[in-house]
């Protein structure tokens, strides 16, 4: 029996994913859910790691292909509970975002995000792999291929990596994309913003390591303010954990 299972909803990228997960062998890890898994508790069942596929929205609608994990550094404004974090699965946002990386969609954008909205309470390590950013992608079917593929190849399992926790930079993290695509030892799991710099507290920034996994933390260091890169840092030597500039990796 897999350790993963898939979820997805009623919504045109999910159905895509799900579709073209179906044609490779994949059906029987799927578990469709009524309602957005940003707003849900978690489903019974004996998997040990959720995988969601799904929808990304931006303003901008720029085609994009997407994992993050999911939390809320701050209030909780898309489910979940406030200043509380998902347990998360580093092996997996890697392997996709490594996948989409090594296999180009034209026209298409390849990133994570930082962790960002609910679910925050589950027991089991999730996280989002996403066809953005409008209804025009989420319906192509080469994007749902590439998506199943990905899944595919994170379901294979057979890598092992030192698990890693970062801190700084834009939303679509940038310094942290290259480490996830192109180091060959570091996965990375929770990511906190520059944006989230006022909610980093001792307590959370220990929940991030300790729901990541985490052997190691990564700081952009120009992508965090003073104040919150001097309480990370305090942080992370009181307890002991070895941390690293991006620009080291």
């Amino acid at each position: 029996m897999s350790k993963f299972s898939i979820l997805y909803r009623e919504d045109t990228a999910s159905l895509n994913i799900f579709e073209h997960c179906s044609e490779i062998g994949l059906k029987d890890l799927c578990l469709k859910v009524e309602k957005e898994v940003m707003f849900i508790d978690e489903p019974k069942s004996s998997a040990e790691v959720f995988i969601v596929a799904s929808s990304h929205f931006s303003s901008a609608g720029n085609p994009a292909l997407v994992t993050h994990p999911t939390g809320n550094w701050g209030k909780a404004e898309l489910g979940g509970e406030e200043r509380n974090l998902s347990y998360t699965y580093p092996a997996g946002q890697k392997k996709g975002l490594q996948q989409f990386a090594q296999n180009p969609l034209e026209g298409f954008e390849v990133s994570m995000e930082v962790t960002h909205h609910g679910p925050t309470k589950w027991k089991k390590p999730l996280f989002f792999i996403e066809i953005g950013s409008s209804e025009r992608e989420w319906k192509i079917k080469k994007a749902g291929e590439l998506v199943a593929s990905a899944i595919s190849e994170i379901i294979d399992d057979s890598d092992e990596y030192d698990n890693a926790v970062a801190f700084g930079g834009t939303h679509y993290c940038p310094s942290f994309n290259r480490i996830q695509i192109e180091n060959p030892n570091i996965a990375i799991g929770h990511i906190a913003p520059r944006y989230a710099s006022e909610f980093l507290t001792e307590e959370i920034i220990l929940e991030a390591v300790t729901k990541s996994s985490a052997e190691i933390a990564i700081i952009d260091w120009k992508g965090l303010k003073s104040e919150a890169r001097k309480k990370v840092l305090s942080t992370l030597e009181a307890s002991g954990i070895e941390w690293k500039k991006t620009s080291e990796l």
